[in-house]
């Protein structure tokens, strides 16, 4: 996984990659720079094995989430937010409105939602490699991590709190089903596996029944 973001980034303009990554000081670690760097890696093994188009691809994976500090400030949603500032620092670099409009639909398709579900295989190899990063390993991590930033418990009886069980069997474990390239698929087959056993081992510890 490490050449994929190493080539990445060689592949991306340095100061854009500079002003890309200060957005996410002091995001919270289930956002931070580290996450952003797996969906560029995986966006580069994946967009490469189906086909995609690279540069539209990096530039989309590289800013997807650069909205998430002010989304926690506005509540603007931080996929628009980042397509908008995707726009200005493209157009800044004097790339073309067709392409930026490209990168830019890609950022506003990756968010897992009904209203904007991704069309183009920019748009969905963004969508997959973002949604990879939730489950198996990284995505239990995850989940518990974002848990205790949001002053949930890890475990509760309370239907109004947010545990990690409870985002599991209304979110996670549905991810595996909803990607769209098949390299992603093939990927999450794992990962699905060694998330539903963790969750399967916790609800029988929980109980009491381990």
């Amino acid at each position: 996984m490490d050449y994929y973001v190493k080539d990445s980034l060689a592949a991306l303009p340095a100061d854009l990659v500079a002003e890309a990554q200060k957005r996410f000081d002091g995001q919270d670690p289930a956002h931070d720079w580290q996450h952003n760097l797996r969906v560029m890696a995986m966006c580069e093994r994946i967009g490469r094995e189906e086909g995609a188009d690279m540069e539209v691809l990096r530039l989309a994976a590289l800013l997807h989430d650069i909205g998430r500090a002010e989304e926690r400030q506005t509540g603007e949603c931080h996929a628009e937010i980042s397509a908008r500032l995707a726009g200005e620092w493209l157009s800044e670099r004097s790339m073309t409105e067709a392409f930026i409009s490209r990168v830019q639909s890609a950022i506003l398709a990756h968010r897992f939602r009904k209203d904007r579900p991704p069309h183009t295989l920019e748009e969905k190899v963004l969508f997959d490699a973002d949604k990879l990063d939730s489950i198996g390993a990284i995505g239990v991590a995850r989940v518990f991590a974002y848990t205790g930033v949001i002053g949930q418990p890890i475990q509760s009886d309370d239907p109004n709190q947010h545990t990690p069980y409870k985002e599991y069997t209304w979110k996670l474990q549905r991810i595996k089903d909803k990607l769209f390239t098949k390299t992603a698929q093939k990927i999450a087959e794992d990962r699905h596996q060694f998330m539903t056993t963790f969750f399967e081992q916790w609800e029988w510890e929980v109980t009491g029944n381990r």
